[in-house]
């Protein structure tokens, strides 16, 4: 930092310096400086899937008790914004994007795996032998558990089975759960079931 100091001097370029006392992260494990670095994030879109677990609570198709808990959900679901589901973390469920050559992100795969993407680079045009490499940032923990209810029971391989676990299974019929992750996790659950369950 100072030798950038030093060289805008040179260029005439500094007005003023002001020494400055900053507080600099540690980790709080092995104590190492945290410097924070600009990365692209993956998002997902959940204006409409927000507006399905509102209307499903306003239309009583969930019930959440106590109802003055409702506040929140209709709150938090009635302002969502669009969700960043990118961790950086070396453990969780990758998020399943696969880009397109050996280098470069600009152009990317959204599949359930890695066969399907291939399959997809291929009808676009790619060779047989197209270099695919998946993202490596993984699912939000959040995002991960909102799958749970019926990740569990067989979906998304049992989805037209109506002797699979997930029919007999999913919806539940009652969660017990704490107020304070009514909109971490419950909302979620809701948003995506009803996306990608219908």
């Amino acid at each position: 930092a100072y030798k950038a100091v030093e060289d805008m001097e040179k260029e005439g370029l500094v007005i003023k310096v002001d020494p400055h006392t900053q507080r600099i992260p540690r980790s709080q494990r092995g104590g190492e400086i945290i410097e924070p670095l600009v990365s692209s994030q993956w998002f997902v879109k959940t204006e409409g899937m927000g507006a399905k677990a509102y209307k499903a609570v306003e239309d009583g198709n969930i019930k959440i008790v106590p109802e003055r808990f409702n506040k929140i959900w209709y709150n938090w679901l009635g302002e969502i914004r669009d969700w960043c589901v990118s961790r950086q973390l070396w453990w969780g469920h990758r998020i399943p994007v696969w880009y397109v050559g050996a280098t470069g992100e600009s152009e990317y795969i959204v599949a359930r795996n890695e066969a399907d993407a291939r399959a997809k680079a291929i009808e676009d045009g790619h060779p047989e032998d197209v270099i695919l490499r998946q993202e490596e940032d993984v699912l939000d923990t959040w995002f991960s558990s909102g799958l749970w209810p019926f990740a569990t029971v067989g979906w998304p391989n049992n989805e037209n089975d109506p002797n699979s676990d997930l029919a007999r299974f999913y919806p539940g019929t009652c969660l017990e759960t704490g107020y304070d992750i009514l909109f971490f996790w419950v909302a979620r659950m809701a948003m995506m079931g009803l996306e990608l369950t219908g």
